[in-house]
C-alpha cells in the first residue's frame, strides 16, 4: 500500500487539475457566449443572415405566384397573334399604360417624388405590375371568342379591366385591360 501512495497522491492532483481546467474552459465559454451575443458584429451578421434567409423565402414564394403569367415583352406580340387568328375583330388602339409597383414606397420617398413630379422615384421596389389596354371593336360572338382564345392561352394575365360599348349594333366596342407581373420595371413591348 505504501507503494501505490505517490501513484493514488499524483492520481489526486491531477484530477485536480483537470477539474480546475474544466472549470476554466467552462468559463471561457460562457464569457465567449455571453460577449458573442453583445458583439454588435456577430448581431449584425446574424440579422443579416436572417434577413437573406426571409428574402429568398419571399423570391421562391413570388416566382410560385408568377409561374404561368406571361413576360411583359412577349405580351404585346401574343395579344397580336391571337388577334391576326380571329375573324371579325378589329384592333382599335393597344399601348402600354405606365408600370406600377407591388411594394408601395414609404411615405416620405413618395411625397418628395410626387412634390418634383418624378413617377419614376415614387414605383419602390419589385416586383411590377405592366399593364396594357386594348381596344377592340367586333360582334358580340367574334370578341367573345378572342377573349376565350386569350384566356386559353398557356400564358395567364390579370384581367384587370373589361368594358363593354354597344353604340353602332351589330358592332361592339371592347376596352380590356391586363397585365402581368415582372421583377425589372422597364417596359418593352409596344
Amino acid at each position: 500500500i505504501a507503494i501505490f501512495d505517490p501513484i493514488v497522491a499524483k492520481q489526486r492532483s491531477m484530477l485536480g487539475e483537470i477539474g480546475s481546467i474544466r472549470d476554466a474552459m467552462n468559463s471561457t465559454l460562457e464569457t465567449m457566449e455571453s460577449g458573442a451575443a453583445t458583439d454588435p458584429v456577430g448581431l449584425a451578421l446574424r440579422k443579416e443572415n436572417d434577413l437573406k434567409a426571409r428574402l429568398a423565402e419571399i423570391n421562391a414564394e413570388l416566382n410560385s405566384q408568377s409561374a404561368g403569367l406571361i413576360p411583359p415583352e412577349r405580351m404585346v406580340q401574343v395579344i397580336h397573334d391571337v388577334l391576326s387568328k380571329q375573324r371579325g375583330v378589329k384592333l382599335i388602339s393597344l399601348h402600354n399604360k405606365p408600370v406600377t409597383s407591388l411594394v408601395q414606397p414609404p411615405n416620405t420617398a413618395s411625397r418628395t417624388a410626387q412634390a418634383e413630379g418624378a413617377p419614376e422615384a415614387s414605383l419602390g421596389a419589385g416586383p411590377y405590375m405592366h399593364p396594357v389596354e386594348l381596344i377592340i371593336q367586333g360582334r358580340y360572338l367574334d370578341v367573345m371568342s378572342y377573349l376565350r382564345e386569350l384566356e386559353q392561352l398557356p400564358w395567364h394575365f390579370y384581367w384587370k379591366h373589361l368594358e363593354l360599348e354597344s353604340k353602332e349594333y351589330p358592332l361592339n366596342r371592347v376596352r380590356i385591360e391586363l397585365g402581368t407581373l415582372s421583377m425589372d420595371k422597364e417596359w418593352i413591348g409596344v
